[in-house]
């Protein structure tokens, strides 16, 4: 599968954030897509920017680029929201989030336009079953591999979306001269 553009479902995903959150105030599809959209879509969209063509980086150091610059990035918009009279607040940092990625988007698009369509960077997936062609062992390591991830994901889903009621009681006390408890 090869995505000529794949900021077009990124923005689409920004733009599902923000119904999830104008709807819902508190929701689990808030959390699954408040996360890559603090800590990836902002720094996949300016590398994107930066590198347009597909020889300058390859994947993996795009992925791990876009991860630290999604850090920086929103941290400076932070600091900046701090000195406005919006403040930090959840609407003017997620405006502001979404305003970077669509003008960072908007400026990508611009730049891979003005390439030859065999030098613009795109997402290629190669999609097949791993271990099928190996032996019956490969096989069924290769299920129970498949089982265990889906069951981290599902134990991580269901951690976030019910949390545990905290400690209410601590083991702090005061010992008297006899060394027992004062009341």
């Amino acid at each position: 599968i090869k995505i000529r553009n794949e900021l077009i479902p990124l923005n689409i995903l920004v733009f599902i954030l923000i119904a999830t959150i104008i709807l819902s105030p508190s929701n689990v599809l808030r959390v699954i897509l408040g996360i890559p959209f603090l800590l990836f879509f902002p720094g996949y969209t300016l590398m994107a920017a930066l590198f347009t063509k597909k020889e300058r980086i390859d994947g993996i150091e795009r992925l791990a680029l876009s991860f630290g610059i999604s850090i920086a990035v929103v941290a400076l918009i932070g600091l900046l929201h701090n000195y406005t009279p919006w403040g930090i607040r959840l609407e003017s940092v997620l405006y502001s989030i979404t305003a970077f990625i669509f003008v960072t988007s908007i400026i990508t698009w611009f730049r891979r336009k003005q390439l030859p369509k065999e030098e613009r960077f795109g997402v290629e997936l190669h999609l097949a079953v791993p271990g099928w062609s190996g032996s019956t062992r490969e096989r069924v390591l290769s299920i129970i591999l498949a089982v265990a991830i889906l069951g981290a994901l599902g134990t991580l889903g269901y951690v976030i979306a019910i949390p545990q009621a905290e400690e209410r009681f601590t083991e702090f006390y005061i010992l008297g001269l006899e060394g027992k408890v004062i009341d």
